[in-house]
């Protein structure tokens, strides 16, 4: 019984907002409070934030994957989407710890291409832009 009323004093507390309670009442069930998820952070490189915003997720998913390889390699890799969109990376010769790259992607038949940047962070390449 106990427990019931202390439930019911929660689910009231809840409606009327935290204010209307006081610190002396027992512990009750917390009212559900929504849980917001952060947006999840933008791909790495010109697949994030240019010519890869129209790419689908898997076909993202593989254009950031071939990305990722030909600036660890130092050698062009082609990659092909699921869906139709597919592309290659060209990267540039090191320059210290760093090299750029070009990455071209045709989505509906159209070429776009964009510029970036890797560098090598700990061991490993890491696209910086």
């Amino acid at each position: 019984m106990r427990a019931k009323a202390a439930m019911a004093i929660g689910l009231l507390c809840a409606t009327l907002g935290v204010g209307a309670c006081s610190s002396t009442t027992e512990p009750s069930a917390a009212a559900a409070v929504p849980v917001v998820s952060a947006p999840p952070p933008p791909a790495p490189g010109v697949v994030g934030v240019s010519i890869g915003q129209s790419l689908d997720e898997k076909d993202r998913a593989a254009a950031i994957a071939a990305q990722q390889e030909a600036v660890a390699s130092g050698a062009r890799k082609s990659w092909r989407g699921e869906h139709g969109a597919y592309g290659f990376i060209l990267p540039g010769p090191e320059s210290g710890s760093c090299r750029d790259y070009t990455h071209k992607i045709f989505i509906n038949g159209r070429p776009q291409e964009a510029k970036g940047q890797a560098c090598r962070q700990s061991g490993e390449w890491r696209v910086t832009s």
